[in-house]
């Protein structure tokens, strides 16, 4: 069981609009949201810290955690499955979604052309609806500013991305990426460790 702790105001409103469990279950690339209630009966095991409080998936199993402290609006970190050590990712969970949506934008996640397209990837025409479709789903939940960066990804075109790790097609290059994060997500903590698991 967790220790006491208030679930984060967007996580509150998206459960509200059921966006966590349910036929209007809400996708986001490599969060899998856990309901409250799968969050309050979260299991830790052995040496997992009590102080951090799973609240979704990636697709790997790792974990995305709040780590509590006394604001009430906890960052959020990334703690993966052979790892002791987690990474800070956002200075909140309002953060974090946006720059899991910014991330995804960058990714290789996309294809140009239909005959070279790999069955995890979409074309540009279902990239924009499905931006919209978290544009409008967001709304309320996330910032004004927030809402307007996804309205204004979705505008966008596919182009060819090319760097060391090879070529593919998003809307951002990883240079872009980076400093969109930056601008807008950039807190003191960002991409620093902290212990998740006591060995």
């Amino acid at each position: 069981m967790v220790e006491k702790y208030s679930v984060p105001e967007v996580y509150k409103k998206m459960n509200q609009k059921g966006f966590l469990a349910g036929d209007s279950y809400l996708w986001l690339n490599e969060m899998e949201w856990m309901s409250p209630e799968k969050i309050t009966a979260y299991e830790y095991e052995d040496g997992e810290r009590k102080d951090i409080v799973p609240f979704a998936f990636t697709g790997a199993g790792d974990k995305w955690v709040w780590v509590l402290n006394e604001t009430g609006d906890y960052p959020v970190g990334l703690c993966e499955c052979a790892e002791v050590n987690g990474i800070y990712y956002a200075k909140n969970t309002e953060d974090a979604i946006l720059r899991q949506i910014i991330e995804y934008t960058g990714g290789a996640y996309f294809y140009n052309s239909l005959k070279e397209a790999k069955s995890y990837q979409i074309s540009e025409k279902e990239l924009i609806a499905l931006l919209q479709k978290w544009a409008d789903a967001f709304r309320g939940i996330l910032c004004e500013t927030y809402i307007d960066i996804i309205d204004t990804l979705s505008k966008m075109h596919l182009k060819r991305i090319q760097s060391r790790y090879g070529e593919w097609y998003a809307l951002l290059s990883e240079d872009e990426v980076s400093e969109m994060i930056h601008k807008y997500l950039d807190f003191e903590q960002m991409d620093e460790e902290f212990e998740w698991f006591i060995q």
